[in-house]
This record gives structure tokens, C-alpha cells and sequence, in this order.
């Protein structure tokens, strides 16, 4: 009832506002609106797999004659150059890996003015077979770029009264919801196949952190845990099965799916809220694929393959 009442407070207080300012007194001149500097990610993540990312960056209310700048705190990591420079307007950098690892920051401003500025982080890896960020509140991470191996996305947020959010989107411009939940969380999902997904937006109010690692470790078909988890991988064995998925939480989601990684194919095994225990029966296993399990639950759970 508070968060309703402060809700139309700010309502009420966005319209008096809006109402007050169709009728200012003549002579009353408002105030020039500063000038804003604005970059469209917060963490630019650099690999062999993405050596050079393109960003836009864009500046509001800029006085005439006014130039954007730009300043690298250790270039060896990443270099850095103006793409189509514009003193107004869209504009894009250019942000190209360094031979050394590490991370900078790279600082965008108002040539004239340094103290309007915009910061982001820039990180150079050997390698982006696995990839750890952390954080706090909202951020966008661009670059990604990730091997063609479906990813276990393991989640912590720390903030018992917030949210968080997690979307993955790729080259084509489609996204997916990987995580939406009130309160603290730890668990994992899926993304099916790396190369797919080039950016991630964070949608938190407290601290996180992300670790995704490719799923190559060799596992047994039969699983069972707690909370959202992705399996590892395991070997078709030319068997068709009754695969027996029971669920001891009694509210939430539980939902699984069975992941093909040679056909980039998926099967649900079980779809219900709460206590759940039914059969998925005749699934075959092809003796030349490879599988993993995602499983989404709010406590314990058990997924039993039974060969025939």
C-alpha cells in the first residue's frame, strides 16, 4: 500500500509539474538543459572471438562549436577510434583488443567540458570460452561473441528486497528472458548455442555476478538437485526411454528440457507448478549425440532415465 501511495505521489507530482510548465509567467526563462554524453553498453567485452566491437555513442544538448573526446587509461589493452566523428547527434568508437590483458576504462566527454563525461569498462581475454562478470544494479555487456557450444549461465544476486533480470539478444535482434526473479537468487539456465548471443542486459537493483562455462564436462543421464540447474553432458546409448521427472517444491515452476547438442534440438520433459511426478515415456537417445538437461524448479527434483 506505501509503494502504491509513493507511486501517485509521483504521479501527481509529474503532473502538477507538467501542468505548471503550460503556464510559466511571461519573462520567465527556464534554465538551458546541460549537455549529456551517453554510450549505448556499460562493459565491452573483448576476445579472439571479437577483436573490434562497434559502439554508438550519443551527445544531447551539445553547444555550437563543441566536440566529443575521448581518453583510454591504458591502451595497450584496447585502443581506441572515432568511427564517423560528429560533434551532434549518433556517432560511433571503435574499440580494437590490445596485445595485453586485462581491463581499462575508457572515458567519453564533452571536449570543452570534462566533467560531462560517460565511463565504460572494457575487458581483453585470452580466450571467451568462459566468461565471469559482476557488478552492481543496471548494466549492458556487448561483445560477447561466445563459441557455438550451448552455456550453463549461473546466477547470484545478493539483494533479498530487489530484482533481477537477465536477457540475452544476438546478431539477428532476438531476445530471450534467461532470468526474472524478485527477491535473492542462485541458480542456472541455459543459452542453447554461444554464437547466438552478442550482448546481455542486466536488470538489477543490488549486487550480482554471472559466471557461463561452456557445457563440456561428461555427466550421467539420471539427475537430481536442487533449484534451477543445467546438467552436464551425457552419450546416447541407442535406447529408448521412460524418462520418470518428479518435483518436491510445492509451489513454483518445474520445467524441463532435454537438450540435442548435434541437432541444436530440445524435448520437454516435464511442464507443471509444484509437486509434480509423471513419466515422459519413449524418449530415444542417438548413440552419436550428445545431451544435457535444464532444469528449472524451486527446491528438489530427480530426472530418471529408465532404458526398455
Amino acid at each position: 500500500m506505501v509503494k502504491v501511495r509513493k507511486r501517485l505521489t509521483a504521479v501527481m507530482m509529474t503532473a502538477a509539474i507538467l501542468v505548471g510548465s503550460v503556464s510559466l509567467p511571461k519573462g520567465v526563462v527556464r534554465a538551458e538543459e546541460v549537455p549529456f554524453v551517453d554510450i549505448s553498453t556499460d562493459l565491452i567485452s573483448l576476445s579472439p572471438q571479437a577483436d573490434e566491437v562497434k559502439m554508438n555513442v550519443a551527445a544531447r544538448n551539445m553547444p555550437e562549436g563543441t566536440a566529443l573526446a575521448f581518453t583510454v587509461a591504458d591502451v595497450s589493452i584496447c585502443g581506441v577510434e572515432w568511427v564517423d566523428q560528429d560533434t551532434k547527434g549518433y556517432t560511433q568508437l571503435s574499440y580494437k583488443r590490445g596485445a595485453a590483458l586485462g581491463e581499462t576504462v575508457v572515458t567519453v566527454f564533452v571536449k570543452d567540458n570534462p566533467a560531462v563525461a560517460s565511463r565504460i569498462r572494457v575487458t581483453n581475454k585470452d580466450a571467451a570460452d568462459s566468461y565471469v562478470y559482476e557488478g552492481d544494479g543496471n548494466m549492458n555487456i556487448h561483445g560477447l561473441n561466445m563459441p557455438p557450444v550451448p552455456y550453463d549461465v549461473h546466477v547470484v544476486s545478493t539483494d533479498a528486497d530487489g530484482y533481477f533480470g537477465l536477457v540475452y539478444s544476438n546478431a539477428a535482434g532476438e531476445s530471450k528472458v534467461l532470468v526474472n526473479k524478485m527477491g535473492a537468487y542462485e541458480g542456472s539456465t541455459t543459452i542453447e548455442k554461444g554464437a547466438n548471443a552478442t550482448s546481455l542486459q542486466v536488470l538489477a537493483s543490488g549486487h550480482w555476478q554471472i559466471v557461463m562455462t561452456p557445457v563440456l564436462q561428461f555427466t550421467t543421464m539420471t539427475q537430481s538437485g536442487v533449484g534451477n540447474m543445467v546438467s552436464g553432458r551425457f552419450k546416447g546409448d541407442d535406447g529408448t526411454h521412460d524418462v520418470y521427472c518428479a518435483n518436491w517444491a510445492e509451489k513454483g515452476n518445474y520445467i524441463v528440457w532435454l537438450y540435442d547438442l548435434n541437432d541444436d534440438s530440445r524435448l520437454l520433459l516435464a511442464n507443471g507448478v509444484g509437486t509434480y511426478g509423471r513419466k515422459k515415456k519413449n524418449v530415444y537417445l542417438n548413440p552419436s549425440h550428445s545431451y544435457y538437461l535444464s532444469v528449472q524448479s524451486e527446491g528438489k527434483w530427480l530426472v530418471e532415465f529408465s532404458g526398455k
